[in-house]
């Protein structure tokens, strides 16, 4: 109450200070009205939501009432609605059980109606199967082979369509009846083929003349024909698994025999049966070559027939798949092999010696097949696939291991194992003599190893073999170390000792070089390659060693690998299996090597230690001697190095020492480059006498044009020399020198007795029908090629015409005379070849030619022949030359 009192006085205080200034009480109240009214309007507009113009038609009351009613009728719908969907709901969960007892009765008549459907099939199959049966019967009765095939194909057709089924009753009674209607078709085709067979008198036990042969054939070619087609429709079910081999046996590969064969082959199956099963003498097991040589012989017995007669008849059925005759035969009878053989594994797995033999004469057997006479293909199952198998394989190898290891130590205790083998084979080349028998005796080693093991069928086995090979060639440079070390304090590195295991290790180091380009080893890096994926793909990363010579194979998983790759086609890729192993031979190999060098070097190098201390500064002039010779402190040196040389290409294979030859030159040519010519000053006494010991000594030794410290000497021959002075020849005259005017020539060289020019000018002078002009340029050619460019020949010529030393060959009448200004001056010569001189016949010019090693010449046509002196020359050099005299 109190509240509105004070908002009665509020309101009457806002009235009297907004009408303060109005003196009019009527115009205030109208005013005071007026506001009131306003105020009323205001508070109906706050507390009345309802808009004006409805609110004379409908009060709020009404509007309340009115929204209660219909949410009332709004509220009882829906209850309605609810029970409606509640009921639906009962009712539509009535009907799914209904429905769903109405589906199961279906389900269960569908069943009901499928099993019997398949009844009536199996009755139906049953009653098809009852009716080949009988028919089959009915017509063998008759003998109607051809209804009979017809028959049994349905059969066939059948038991494969059957083999898909659930019914198990139904597969074995299809097959069983199958097999035996098999055997029954197959015995009467064998009958009549049996017949034929013998009309041609098949098989060639005894040797037949060919053309009795041909004869038998062609009069029995029609019916042979005729059951052969017989044997060729008569096949088994795809399903059905042939019972001619055992399952064990049946390797990668493998294949059935054709019918035909089993019946070709059985005549001889029993002969192989009688001799070599029970207790026939002929059965004898420590001789597997007893059977094997005749399977051999029955397959060349019968191969003309077999080529020649038999598969051009085989040829002429274009509606089955081609069939090469002779191979199948073969196969035919290597599995009378592979059965009798695992039949006596067992007990020969336990006698190590018999074992080996049986290896040993299988392995011979399974090689002559693939000869070219037999032909047997390599990729066809073999006896070969018999020594594979998991337990005889790892007797295998484990004989092979113990056999290889064995030899290998017995090739190192031979006290002639690093002598060489054909040293008294005359026949032999030079570098087959310096082969040591330890080399050569583990090289035949391995060969034999690769022959055992070049047809082995699996990858995984043929990897193993290979492993082991690897490892004796590991060993085999580990026991050639242990030589050299055990020897090492003793051992001279020149001597024969040494050489030979150098030897060793290089020619075993250059076959292994050989071996990675051929494709067998190509192929084998193939596979170990696949292998190294293989193994990786199966969670073994860490199996392979890249950097090991080791090769393992994970007998786990070799079958699975096998399989891959038989069935994979094969590329053979550059082979690197061997690149670790030949990269430590060829390690050893330069090691040794450089220890030959440096020994070499350094003994060279203690013997030239008085050469190199010589007086080069203060050696006497040249020409205050008689004649000059190697220094005295220089033929030690050559000596030894002679001597090294000779005994490096007696003892070491040719590259080798032409290798160790050449770095032991490099090196002491370097020694004597520093340790003389760069560290000495040379007065002309001092450089003539290295020059001289140079051309005479360390040229001749090193059996080079030059060495690099010739070459290198050269300044010192150009300008401290003796030379030749120029001249001016007469009229008609020809002036040859060995070099040109202030120049050295080379006084010593490798043609014989003579210098470098005048051992060219003796090659040349002898050829016919060419002017002397022509021969001084070839000559001069010859002479700067030979000597490096350093000499070059030099002439002076005042001749008019050309001069043929030997004779020009005569023309013939229809060629053209020379001319009248062709001045050829004819010479006529003959050679004394133990004087080397050219005498003058019939005043015709003449050259004369002594010993002479360096030589002057002039020739004349007038008969004069004059010969000028060099103006320096050493006394040697006017030894050696000579007059050319009229």
């Amino acid at each position: 109450m109190s509240d509105f009192w004070t908002q009665l006085i509020q309101y009457t205080d806002g009235i009297e200070s907004e009408t303060s200034d109005i003196d009019n009480p009527e115009h205030l109240l109208s005013k005071l009205l007026t506001r009131a009214e306003h105020e009323r309007e205001l508070l109906e507009a706050k507390f009345n939501p309802i808009s004006i113009a409805t609110r004379e038609n409908l009060s709020l009351v009404s509007q309340l009432h009115n929204g209660i009613t219909m949410t009332k009728n709004l509220l009882e719908q829906h209850e309605q609605l609810r029970i409606q969907e509640c009921k639906l709901a009962i009712e539509l969960k009535s009907r799914e059980n209904e429905a769903e007892l109405i589906a199961q009765d279906f389900r269960t008549t569908v069943k009901r109606l499928k099993s019997t459907a398949r009844i009536i099939d199996y009755l139906h199959c049953l009653e098809t199967l009852f009716t080949y049966s009988s028919a089959l019967e009915k017509s063998l009765s008759t003998e109607s082979l051809d209804e009979s095939l017809s028959i049994y194909s349905k059969l066939s057709s059948l038991t494969e369509l059957v083999h898909d089924t659930s019914t198990e009753h139904l597969r074995v009674y299809s097959t069983n009846l199958a097999l035996y209607w098999y055997a029954q078709l197959k015995t009467a085709i064998e009958l009549r083929m049996e017949n034929v067979l013998k009309l041609i008198e098949f098989p060639y036990i005894r040797k037949m003349p060919p053309n009795v042969v041909i004869e038998l054939f062609d009069t029995n070619r029609d019916r042979l024909k005729q059951e052969l087609a017989y044997a060729l429709k008569l096949r088994l079910p795809n399903n059905v698994k042939h019972d001619d081999v055992q399952s064990r046996l049946r390797f990668i590969g493998w294949k059935p025999i054709p019918l035909f064969i089993h019946m070709l082959l059985k005549g001889l199956i029993t002969r192989f049966n009688f001799h070599f099963y029970g207790k026939q003498k002929t059965n004898d097991r420590r001789k597997p070559e007893w059977y094997l040589n005749q399977i051999i012989t029955w397959i060349l017995d019968h191969d003309d027939f077999l080529t020649k007669q038999l598969q051009p008849l085989i040829d002429e059925f274009s509606d089955v798949s081609p069939i090469n005759v002779k191979v199948e035969f073969i196969r035919g009878l290597i599995e009378l092999i592979i059965v009798k053989i695992d039949s006596e594994i067992t007990s020969i797995l336990s006698d190590t010696t018999l074992f080996t033999h049986y290896i040993e004469e299988i392995l011979i057997f399974s090689q002559r097949l693939f000869e070219e006479d037999i032909d047997y293909p390599q990729d066809l199952p073999s006896c070969m696939n018999l020594l594979c198998d998991e337990i005889v394989f790892e007797k295998w190898f484990q004989v092979e291991q113990d056999v290889s290891r064995a030899k290998l130590q017995n090739i190192f205790q031979s006290p002639t194992a690093h002598q060489s083998v054909y040293e008294r084979m005359l026949e032999r080349n030079s570098d087959e003599i310096k082969i040591s028998e330890c080399a050569e005796t583990f090289l035949t080693l391995l060969h034999a190893m690769e022959d055992r093991y070049r047809h082995v069928p699996y990858p995984s086995c043929t990897l193993r073999l290979f492993s082991l090979q690897v490892d004796l060639l590991d060993q085999f440079l580990n026991d050639l170390k242990d030589c050299l070390h055990n020897e090492q304090q003793d051992i001279d590195p020149l001597s024969k000792y040494f050489c030979s295991i150098l030897n060793s290790i290089v020619y075993v180091a250059d076959v292994i070089q050989q071996w990675k380009d051929r494709s067998h080893y190509q192929r084998l890096q193939y596979f170990y390659e696949e292998y190294k994926i293989f193994i990786k793909n199966n969670g073994m990363d860490n199996f392979v060693d890249e950097n090991s010579n080791q090769i393992d194979i994970d007998s786990t998983l070799a079958q699975q690998f096998d399989l891959i790759q038989l069935n994979k086609k094969n590329d053979l890729i550059p082979a690197s299996i061997f690149d670790h192993l030949l990269e430590q031979y060829r390690d050893e190999e330069e090691k040794n090597c450089n220890i030959i060098v440096n020994h070499i070097v350094s003994t060279l190098k203690a013997k030239s230690r008085r050469y190199i201390n010589e007086k080069w500064s203060a050696m006497p002039n040249p020409k205050d001697y008689f004649s000059m010779n190697i220094s005295s402190s220089a033929i030690d040196v050559l000596l030894e190095l002679q001597t090294t040389f000779a005994n490096l290409s007696i003892n070491l294979l040719k590259n080798v020492s032409n290798e160790i030859r050449a770095r032991v030159i490099k090196q002491f040519d370097e020694y004597l480059f520093n340790r003389i010519i760069n560290d000495y000053t040379f007065n002309e006494g001092g450089a003539a006498q290295f020059l001289f010991d140079m051309n005479r000594g360390w040229s001749r030794i090193v059996n080079d044009s030059f060495s690099q410290l010739f070459n290198k000497t050269k300044r010192i021959r150009g300008n401290l020399m003796p030379s030749l002075a120029s001249m001016n020849p007469p009229t008609e005259t020809l002036l040859i020198y060995s070099c040109g005017a202030g120049q050295g020539a080379l006084d010593d060289a490798q043609i014989g007795r003579n210098s470098i020019f005048t051992g060219t000018l003796l090659k040349c002078i002898q050829t016919s029908g060419e002017d002397f002009e022509s021969l001084l340029m070839k000559i001069t050619c010859e002479v700067r090629d030979a000597t490096g460019g350093f000499q070059v020949p030099y002439r002076t010529s005042c001749l008019t015409g050309k001069v043929f030393l030997v004779e020009k060959p005569i023309p013939d009448a229809n060629d053209d005379l020379p001319s009248s200004d062709d001045r050829d001056i004819k010479v006529t010569s003959t050679i004394d070849e133990e004087e080397n001189e050219l005498v003058q016949v019939d005043n015709n010019l003449c050259l004369n030619l002594d010993n002479s090693t360096d030589d002057d010449m002039s020739i004349q046509d007038n008969s004069t022949v004059q010969s000028y002196s060099a103006v320096q020359t050493s006394e040697d050099d006017e030894s050696d030359d000579s007059d050319l005299k009229d």
